[in-house]
């Protein structure tokens, strides 16, 4: 009994004993349940504030805080499509940033959805709008095809978005095909920079308006801590350093000039407030401006003015606003100034120029009959264009016309000023080394004479001629005030005789001859009538495609225009593997000689970088540079004066591609106009023949040759007062280059190719 008694109690203890331990690990698990709850509610909270401050931010225009927090969120949910989404947002926001775009937008893709709750931090998914940003990220990064297949995705899968948007997509597609081909013709402009001499103290400038005699220059520059609006006055064609005029207008935080009026005494400024923006003129008085003072109530309300731009005889005021009632959220419209000194009511300039989306930085030009403006809505190679329409005789606008590039690029291009008599244009263009930047620039149009095709070389064709001509009689051409009636000779041909033309597979484009005068013309007078032989079928292939690359002045660096020819390049290469180059590079008369030569070798290696990294290998490749020996164009005519076309066409990398090509292929080309040949003009450059060699180190005290072990250098003793050590002669650059890449692994990082003629002239 007392055996089952304690067996009972045994029993009862184990079970008391399971008991407490399993109580303990239910309590257990509630604290852990509690503790998981408590810091996911808190985590939530932080994910919550973090999201609206940065859905604030983005709003308002902050595009780099918002980014930074939206980067803040994705260390707390690294997967969330929402947020890749807007970090791709404000990518495309921030200069310099595109590529990054691309990046957060191609991983948001991949999470779409078509139930997207929109401005909610719980939503885990990316909106449909997704991959029409993703398609504005490869557009802005020349990525054609890509951006193609994104905005095609866009309006395949958001037939439920708005109908606008949808119809903005279809309008980029269209930019895309026309931006494929924008190097397809040659540039309008070539930009030249105004305040150079004083870019160490202007760090980005923007917004610059100018006088009517061209000598009084006022723009925007954006420091750091703030903004100031600078002005600059001009005397013997130099330029005065800026100086601050926000005090004397009375106007700081975000305020910008927008016009300048002719005799230069007008200023016209924009600020914006927190919701909105309006026009003000500041007068110059003396020396100083007064403080601005906004303008009427038919020029400013309760919506945005964003931009004004005054008439020559300040007569009239064009300017951009979102009011409701318009052809788009921003349109165009012009007051007229009132017998007592006010502005009249605005009237729109109507859909010829404006559309239903955006329409900013008008200036009027030329008189009073060219309207200069920006616009998202007309035909653009992407985001926002610059364009140009003319005033008819009957009141009514021209079709705006596009500027084409490089005024114009894949991404937004505004406020181009074109000055009073667009002779001297003004345009504030991003720096090459910091996107995030830009310089003032002057635009100066590119004139061209009108193109005439003259004549046309086909390889491998036998031409038919009469063995024995009838009997010519002249002539004579008649010639009004108005044209000259030209008489076209006339050849008659039989099958008697063949005569072949050169042995050569080029084409031979004859450009920009000149119309001769009227002059006596002989003409064959056929007794039969004339047979044509029928035309032999034109070869699919050719035995050698002929393009171009441009590039800055002073510079190697390949701009995006650089980059899609290269790409155009390297397709046909990789599709036609038995395919060579030769990659030749050039540049313009301005520097000195022996520099170019250098920077005609980097510009042809350059290229040759590039198509090495599309998978050409470099056997396949002949690289040279010429400097501004024996240019593809003149850079002055015989008179001395500046041959500004030659001057561009020179400051590129001629490509010559050998091998079973195709003739439909989309290169651009190059096209030597007839009176910008070399010898045209009787001045041919010489060859000269260059000698290459490595500079290792300068000082101002001479080194031991010791200090450089075992490399062979020469000492060379300038007249600038430095020592300058090089080593080795070679006859190429690409010799050079070799070598280059070895002493650089060798300790010397700083060392870098020159001619042994340069070293000649430094020490006399």
């Amino acid at each position: 009994m007392n055996k089952l008694w304690i067996n009972t109690f045994w029993n009862l203890d184990h079970k008391i004993y399971i008991y407490v331990i399993m109580d303990f690990r239910r309590i257990l698990l509630f604290m852990f349940l509690a503790m998981g709850m408590a810091l996911n509610g808190q985590y939530t909270k932080e994910f919550k504030r973090i999201f609206f401050d940065a859905d604030y931010l983005m709003e308002t225009g902050f595009y780099e805080e918002a980014f930074n927090r939206y980067k803040n969120l994705l260390t707390l949910d690294p997967g969330n499509n929402n947020i890749l989404f807007h970090c791709g947002a404000c990518c495309l926001n921030i200069p310099g940033n595109e590529k990054q775009a691309i990046h957060y937008l191609k991983e948001a893709a991949e999470g779409v959805t078509l139930s997207y709750r929109e401005k909610s931090h719980k939503e885990p998914g990316a909106p449909v709008l997704t991959y029409f940003m993703l398609g504005q990220a490869y557009h802005l990064n020349y990525q054609f095809s890509e951006a193609l297949m994104e905005y095609t995705e866009y309006l395949e899968m958001g037939t439920n978005q708005d109908q606008l948007q949808l119809e903005y997509a279809r309008m980029q597609i269209e930019a895309c095909e026309r931006a494929a081909s924008i190097e397809q013709t040659l540039p309008a402009f070539e930009f030249q920079g105004v305040l150079e001499h004083f870019e160490d103290d202007l760090p980005s400038c923007s917004n610059p308006v100018i006088s009517g005699d061209g000598d009084i220059l006022i723009f925007l520059v954006d420091y750091p801590s703030d903004k100031k609006i600078m002005m600059s006055t001009r005397s013997d064609s130099l330029w005065s350093r800026p100086r601050v005029i926000n005090s004397e207008i009375g106007m700081v935080g975000e305020t910008y000039p927008v016009s300048l009026s002719y005799d230069g005494k007008d200023l016209y400024l924009v600020h914006q407030y927190y919701s909105h923006s309006d026009i003000f003129v500041s007068h110059l008085q003396g020396k100083r401006w007064t403080e601005a003072e906004a303008l009427g109530y038919n020029i400013n309300g309760r919506t945005s003015e964003s931009h004004a731009s005054i008439s020559r005889d300040g007569q009239s005021l064009y300017f951009t606003t979102d009011v409701r009632g318009g052809e788009g959220s921003f349109d165009i419209y012009v007051s007229h100034l009132t017998e007592k000194g006010d502005w009249g009511e605005a009237v729109n300039l109507g859909p010829t120029i404006n559309t239903p989306y955006e329409e900013h930085t008008p200036f009027i030009s030329n008189n009073d009959s060219i309207l200069f403006f920006s616009s998202q809505g007309h035909a653009t190679i992407g985001g926002v264009d610059v364009f140009h329409s003319s005033l008819q005789s009957d009141g009514t606008w021209s079709e705006p016309e596009n500027l084409g590039y490089p005024v114009n690029t894949t991404g937004d291009d505004l406020f181009f000023n074109p000055g009073w008599d667009e002779m001297e244009s003004y345009y504030a263009v991003r720096r090459e080394d910091d996107p995030t930047s830009s310089t003032i620039n002057m635009a100066m149009k590119i004139e061209y004479e009108e193109e005439e095709l003259l004549a046309i070389h086909i390889p491998d064709t036998e031409v038919p001629v009469q063995e024995e001509e009838e009997e010519a009689v002249a002539v004579e051409t008649t010639q009004s005030e108005q044209e000259a009636t030209p008489v076209i000779p006339v050849v008659v041909v039989t099958e008697a005789t063949l005569i072949e033309p050169p042995n050569t597979d080029e084409i031979e484009m004859v450009l920009n001859q000149r119309e001769p005068e009227a002059e006596p013309t002989f003409v064959a007078q056929a007794s039969d009538p004339i047979e044509t032989p029928a035309p032999e079928a034109r070869p699919a292939f050719a035995n050698e495609l002929i393009t171009s690359i441009p590039f800055l002045t002073n510079k190697y660096e390949m701009g995006p225009a650089a980059q899609l020819e290269a790409e155009r390049i390297a397709e046909v290469m990789v599709y036609h593997p038995e395919s060579t180059v030769e990659l030749t590079g050039y540049t313009d008369i301005t520097g000195d000689a022996d520099f170019n030569m250098i920077l005609s070798q980097y510009r042809a290696e350059k290229i040759a970088e590039y198509l090495e990294m599309r998978g050409i290998g470099r056997k396949r490749m002949k690289v040279d540079g010429k400097g501004v020996s024996d240019p593809l164009a003149i850079n002055k005519f015989s008179d001395g004066s500046d041959a500004t076309l030659g001057r561009y066409l020179n400051r590129t990398v001629k490509v010559r591609i050998l091998g079973a090509l195709p003739i439909d292929s989309k290169l651009s080309g190059l096209y030597i106009p007839v009176n910008l040949k070399p010898g045209e003009d009787g001045t041919p450059s010489p060859e000269r023949e260059y000698h290459y060699t490595i500079q290792l180190k300068a000082a101002r005290m001479p080194i031991l040759s010791s200090r450089f072990q075992d490399i062979k250098v020469t000492e060379y003793t300038c007249k600038d007062g430095y020592y300058r050590y090089t080593t080795s002669s070679f006859h190429t650059f690409q010799e050079a280059r070799k070598r280059l890449l070895t002493l650089r692994k060798r300790g010397y990082p700083d060392a870098y190719i020159q001619t042994r003629e340069w070293y000649e002239k430094a020490i006399k």
